[in-house]
């Protein structure tokens, strides 16, 4: 009964998403993006993949501009969302619309680090992705602000805007966007516990894996950077992400002394496997970079495990849109890198490929 529930529930977005799959960039491919002699040879490597259409039908030249190709993407996205919206009705439909407000909660805090540091808009705008053509020009006014103070002010969204004041104090008291930050994780966090309520165990469950990992692997992350950085105890539990799930873990990172120690608190919970190789990573480079880039790329694999197996459940869905980003975020990189003369070693840094 319940296969046959989630089957009429699920049916026809899988198959429909199952279609769209068959576009994702191939490893290979993004290979040849990457050693690209040139910007125009980087676009005709695009053109021939699924994009090529998009870009036909979107751009007045054959080669827009990084800027351009941005809207471009920008734009693919939100008629991929709105298509699939089609699809799926009732509480999935309410779900998918929140699980989408990951990607903003992500660019927001681009823009928040972008204005603290004083970066340019150009530099600001590369590191944020903008999923609709209103968000476009919602992030143009928010980059073009001169404060954090006031980019807050004008948020659009009330209660992400609620969160982020209730957490302006520490922002000034630290001089640091890490508690602003943590406010749009737990601002996200908060919002899909609330959207899963309704669904089955086995839904939640699977949802709440990947929440759960992003949470205690950003967590290492950041007491990791904290140490290095010679941060009080202090600040490194304002920069530290609450998650019923992952509360033990959370309180245990918090004691750590040394990145040894870190690493030796993630083996003695389910990460295990994972730990002993960022160890070794960290051990041979003595760059946090590799370690973040493995981290990164260890979440993707999570991410394209939620579409395996039984296809009838939510993990279809927010599998997709989670890898539709990500490639968005991969082409953005490499066309930016690519006009900019970076290295392919560069440029492969700062994207992630399943």
């Amino acid at each position: 009964m319940m296969a046959s529930r989630a089957a009429n529930e699920y049916g026809f977005v899988n198959a429909r998403i199952r279609g769209m799959k068959s576009r994702f960039l191939s490893v290979g491919t993004y290979e040849s993006l990457l050693q690209s002699k040139s910007y125009e040879d980087f676009i005709k490597i695009l053109s021939s993949t699924y994009y090529g259409q998009v870009i036909s039908k979107e751009s007045s030249t054959a080669r827009p501009t990084p800027e351009d190709l941005a809207l471009i993407l920008s734009k693919d996205f939100a008629d991929v969302s709105t298509n699939l919206s089609r699809s799926i009705t009732g509480k999935v439909q309410d779900f998918t619309k929140t699980y989408l407000e990951m990607f903003l909660a992500e660019s927001i805090k681009s823009i928040i680090r972008g204005v603290h540091v004083g970066l340019d808009r150009d530099e600001i705008l590369r590191f944020s992705v903008p999923l609709s053509p209103t968000q476009v020009d919602q992030f143009s006014m928010l980059v073009d602000t001169d404060s954090v103070s006031k980019l807050i002010d004008l948020l659009p969204f009330r209660d992400m805007k609620v969160a982020l004041l209730t957490k302006f104090p520490k922002y000034e008291e630290f001089d640091s966007t890490a508690p602003l930050e943590v406010a749009l994780e737990e601002w996200y966090l908060k919002k899909v516990l609330t959207a899963l309520k309704d669904f089955s165990k086995a839904d939640r469950d699977r949802v709440l894996d990947l929440l759960e990992t992003r949470v205690v692997l950003r967590n290492v992350l950041t007491v990791l950077r904290a140490l290095i950085l010679q941060m009080d105890a202090k600040a490194i539990d304002q920069s530290l992400v609450r998650f019923a799930l992952t509360r033990e873990i959370t309180e245990s990172l918090k004691t750590a002394s040394s990145w040894r120690e870190v690493f030796a608190k993630l083996d003695t919970t389910r990460y295990s496997h994972l730990s002993g190789r960022l160890a070794r990573l960290y051990e041979e480079h003595t760059d946090l970079s590799e370690v973040e880039l493995a981290i990164e790329d260890y979440i993707a694999q999570r991410v394209k495990l939620q579409m395996t197996a039984f296809p009838f459940h939510l993990g279809t869905i927010t599998g997709f849109f989670s890898l539709k980003y990500y490639e968005l975020k991969n082409i953005r990189s490499i066309a930016v890198g690519i006009e900019r003369s970076e290295s392919a070693d560069d440029i492969r840094k700062m994207i992630t490929i399943w």
